[in-house]
């Protein structure tokens, strides 16, 4: 049994509750460390015995007798070397609690990096450069790691690319297809590898199973174009139809929205349509061949699904056409100014910036847990209607 030892005077009991303390003023002694609790307990009871021997000039013990004819000089060499041991005790057991696992401090964890992948049919339409700065500004607010990828139009590659995410175990995929339908397979592989996918701006066909779909209603926006036909022309007239990529939900469901709203109006007929696939190019083209088809009196207006059209419409006005008004679909910097000069009659607002935005937002939260902030089974966002009326005040989207 260690004890403490002062001048013939033993306190055993104190000295095991403390702690080991070998030793005599004389021959300095050393305390030596015992388990975590016992040191920790054997600092505080240190502190008290060099606060009592300082002050008051004796030792408790537990009700010794009290050591009053201690000399002043040895009194004060007891404290100091008990103040001494102390010192050492506490820098070690300092030292011990900011070690990881033995103070009972552990260090902060690290948030956890979720990686996305993001796949856009063709990356190469300048509708989706906002959409895909979106999804990067949300991607660095929220601290994820997007892998981006164009789908270059194919559905193979849309295909491959999703495949690809699935294999390098991706937390979420985020997919904006060219083909509705025909990305369907690869979605349920997605659901099989327990891999969650969110639709963007193009949603996927019947029977794949995603967390939500982020964009508009297209086929809200097609019965808006139908609205705007009828206030530029009245309820009747011949009226072509530019389309976009075949397949793709807005060219679907848009197409289907104008017609269910122009059953209403029978007297307005649609003369001819053919696709453009979202290229300016092809819908000038299409555009100067109907205005070569059908001179002034025997068409009407002109719709166009997308915003391709500004460059037909713009012709149209530099060779007399102005008989022929014109509807398009998004609101970039050129329609917002045809618009202004009367070239065009009126667009519907989509806003790629926010749905891209909004659908990394949405892995977000998906990803951590808050799937009540995640809208479902869609997040419809609003489609304004631009005119001359507002054109001014309404900043493009693109």
């Amino acid at each position: 049994m260690a004890v403490v030892g002062y001048r013939g005077r033993r306190c055993w009991r104190h000295a095991a509750q403390w702690g080991s303390w070998d030793g005599t003023r004389r021959g300095g002694g050393h305390f030596a460390l015992g388990r975590r609790s016992e040191r920790i307990e054997s600092v505080r009871r240190l502190a008290l015995l060099a606060a009592c021997g300082h002050r008051l000039g004796y030792s408790d013990c537990g009700g010794d007798r009290e050591l009053s004819s201690i000399a002043g000089g040895r009194r004060l060499e007891m404290y100091t070397l008990i103040k001494n041991q102390f010192n050492k005790i506490a820098l070690t057991v300092g030292i011990l609690l900011l070690v990881p696992g033995l103070g009972g401090i552990a260090p902060a964890a690290s948030p956890q990096t979720f990686h996305v992948g993001s796949m856009v049919w063709d990356a190469s339409i300048p509708f989706y450069a906002n959409f895909i700065k979106g999804q990067k500004e949300a991607a660095a607010k929220y601290g994820i790691d997007l892998d981006f990828q164009n789908g270059d139009s194919k559905l193979e590659t849309q295909v491959s690319v999703v495949q690809q995410f699935i294999s390098e175990k991706k937390n979420l995929i985020i997919v904006t297809p060219g083909d509705a339908e025909g990305i369907v397979p690869v979605i349920k592989q997605a659901e099989q590898a327990g891999v969650p996918v969110i639709a963007a701006n193009n949603n996927v066909g019947r029977g794949g199973n995603i967390v939500t779909f982020v964009g508009s209603s297209n086929y809200d926006f097609g019965k808006l174009q139908g609205k705007l036909l009828v206030d530029a022309i009245g309820t009747s007239g011949q009226v072509a139809y530019v389309l976009g990529a075949l397949g793709t939900d807005p060219q679907v469901n848009r197409e289907k929205g104008m017609t269910d709203f122009l059953q209403s109006y029978p007297g307005i007929r649609i003369i001819a349509k053919q696709t453009a696939n979202w290229n300016a190019s092809q819908a000038l083209a299409v555009i100067e061949d109907w205005l070569n088809k059908y001179p002034s009196g025997t068409i009407n207006a002109i719709v166009d699904q997308g915003p391709e059209g500004v460059a037909g419409a713009l012709n149209a006005a530099q060779t007399g056409r102005s008989d022929v008004k014109f509807v398009l679909g998004n609101y970039p910097e050129t329609i917002k100014k045809a618009i202004e000069d009367g070239i065009v009659y009126g667009t519907i607002i989509e806003d790629p910036y926010h749905q891209g935005y909004t659908s990394v937002e949405y892995a977000y939260y998906w990803l951590t847990d808050q799937k009540d902030k995640v809208e479902r089974p869609q997040h419809y966002m609003a489609n304004p209607v631009i005119t001359k009326a507002n054109a001014a005040s309404v900043p493009p989207e693109m």
